[in-house]
């Protein structure tokens, strides 16, 4: 192999980030058949990040993918530490709509944000304009999304921030809370003790600053404006 063939190797070197790892590996696959040399890692655990940026450095990537659907404030903030690691450009590619969910994995220095539906020929032009050092999201859409979020009031800046602190398992039971669902319910339709439930209350009390289980869920309440449920 000549040296400029292992240096345009190098470029496509991608790594892909997923929330749901099959999708990761099938669009991984799809890469590879491109020309790319693609390495699908793990979504990283909150406190396993060094791990994670330890087999990011290791796949050399010098482009990176990350899928998710920005649902909640935990995954958003699992995708703001993911685009800051590395010292790679990250497109992010998600099912939300455009608004301030974009904007803030934007304002955390995604290079771009696309939705889950463009193709794989898309996304390979996409990755070329990154290695460009260009943004694969239209101006139009990039200066709506930041914008949107920079139009987020304050208050709900911060709320955003404060749930963004919760683990994903503590934001589940926090929603239950909210559905009116009572700790002693909510154990058992986890599988686990009431006990386990009162630990992970009391300790998204204390993430988001409050000294009842009702301000709690009055904050999910307010979140619901900037993260709208899903429909069942």
């Amino acid at each position: 192999m000549s040296s400029s063939t292992s240096a345009d190797a190098a470029v496509r070197r991608v790594v892909l980030v997923s929330d749901r790892r099959l999708v990761g590996q099938a669009i991984g696959a799809a890469l590879t058949a491109q020309g790319f040399r693609a390495t699908v890692l793990d979504w990283p655990e909150r406190r396993g990040i060094r791990a994670f940026r330890r087999r990011l450095s290791l796949s050399g990537a010098r482009v990176g993918v990350v899928m998710c659907d920005l649902r909640t404030p935990d995954l958003l903030y699992d995708v703001e530490v993911v685009v800051k690691s590395g010292g790679i450009p990250w497109v992010v590619l998600t099912d939300s709509e455009v608004g301030p969910r974009w904007g803030t994995v934007l304002a955390a220095g995604a290079v771009g944000v696309l939705p889950t539906t463009t193709s794989t020929a898309g996304l390979v032009r996409a990755l070329y304009e990154t290695l460009a050092g260009r943004s694969p999201t239209p101006p139009r859409l990039r200066t709506r999304a930041v914008r949107a979020w920079e139009d987020v009031a304050d208050e709900q800046r911060d709320l955003v921030r404060r749930m963004e602190l919760l683990t994903h398992r503590e934001y589940e039971v926090l929603g239950a809370l909210y559905d009116g669902i009572g700790v002693k319910h909510i154990a058992e339709a986890s599988g686990v003790a009431e006990a386990t439930v009162r630990s992970q209350v009391k300790s998204l009390r204390r993430k988001l600053g409050v000294d009842s289980q009702l301000a709690a869920v009055a904050m999910y309440r307010k979140s619901l404006d900037v993260f709208p449920r899903a429909r069942s």
